[in-house]
């Protein structure tokens, strides 16, 4: 990995103020007259607030220390990331110090262009847990070891290509979470408990998942009515989720065809996997609609946690972070009893999962 130290800069600074940071984001573009989507280039790190009174919040971070061009140039470089990757704003780390001139122009970018040194000032003066260890997610140990994970068992590749890239990139929760269930059901089977990067890249599939859930949720809770019954319910959210009812009769025309072609008469009507569970699941989070985002930071340390030694100190960070709201814990318990029964993974990861909650 280039850039190391800048980059772990970067994702202490995301865990010290709750953001979710991801290094090394693949940045791939679909284009429609291609067959495979192009490699455009990747992101050092990636930050992401999830949703929670307000939509999701995004950062770039770029980080180099050895590049000739000058600062300007690499404020220009970052607002084009940002717009491929839909950012809010870009932090870029630099070895010396940009002038003036260059930092305003990058502010009206809404690039700010740092020195190490000035980075860290800025870092701790925005939160005083930048300046200690905080989270297994500073571990560069765990990122290497999770980075291997397609070399030691390439029947993941594919998906966790797709997780470190499109998943993240991904800012429609709709769409991300069809994608998402489709892609975890192509790996069904292939993933071992019994494995710490397995049960590792589970619970960074959770996290994930409930991403693209705090941003429908948010989104759903502006037209929901709590006083409509089940019906009316499960009517709304099937259309919310497939993009509309004419999306939805289109798919289930398509089975239909697909299924007389099979010989079969009448075939069973085309829904979200796991239908009923997700409506129980997605209804227990309208109680409490803004703080499902606040489950993803503390599980994505749970996942780096396990291909990691733990540490006394960490766990209590981590305990505290699970404890951060009456919430946390119920819907990570949840997400992830819903996940396990709809793509058919091994119950045992729910096993390991109620295990972490008792930290």
């Amino acid at each position: 990995m280039k850039d190391i130290h800048q980059k772990l800069k970067a994702v202490r600074y995301c865990v010290a103020v709750g953001v979710i940071p991801y290094m090394e984001v693949l940045v791939r573009f679909s284009s429609q007259i291609t067959d495979t989507p192009s490699d455009i280039t990747d992101v050092d790190v990636l930050g992401i607030r999830p949703s929670c009174d307000s939509a999701s919040h995004r950062i770039v971070f770029d980080c180099k220390t050895l590049n000739k061009m000058s600062p300007i140039n690499r404020a220009l470089w970052a607002k084009g990331l940002m717009e491929l990757t839909s950012s809010d704003e870009a932090f870029v780390i630099l070895t010396k110090a940009a002038p003036e001139g260059h930092r305003l122009a990058g502010n009206s970018l809404g690039v700010r262009l740092f020195t190490e040194t000035l980075f860290d000032g800025f870092a701790r003066s925005a939160a005083k847990d930048y300046s200690v260890p905080n989270s297994y997610i500073e571990n560069l140990s765990a990122w290497q070891c999770l980075a291997e994970i397609p070399l030691k068992h390439p029947q993941l590749e594919s998906f966790w290509k797709y997780l470190n890239s499109s998943a993240i990139l991904e800012t429609q929760g709709t769409q991300g979470l069809r994608s998402l269930m489709s892609n975890c059901k192509k790996i069904e089977g292939e993933f071992d408990p019994s494995k710490s990067s397995h049960r590792a890249l589970f619970k960074l599939t959770l996290v994930q998942m409930c991403l693209y859930l705090s941003e429908m949720v948010r989104d759903f809770h502006n037209i929901f009515n709590p006083a409509s019954d089940k019906l009316e319910f499960e009517r709304i959210l099937r259309y919310y989720i497939w993009g509309g009812k004419e999306n939805y009769d289109l798919r289930q025309r398509l089975r239909i065809a697909l299924q007389a072609a099979k010989g079969v008469s009448e075939s069973e009507p085309f829904e979200f996997p796991s239908w009923e569970k997700f409506v129980e699941l997605f209804r227990s989070f309208l109680d409490a609609p803004l703080l499902l985002g606040s489950v993803c930071l503390p599980l994505k340390d749970l996942a780096f946690r396990e291909v990691c030694t733990p540490e006394k100190d960490l766990d209590r960070r981590l305990s505290q972070r699970l404890d951060s709201n009456d919430r946390i814990r119920q819907f990570v318990l949840a997400t992830a009893s819903y996940l396990i029964a709809a793509t058919r993974l091994p119950k045992d990861f729910k096993d390991h999962i109620n295990k972490d909650m008792g930290l």
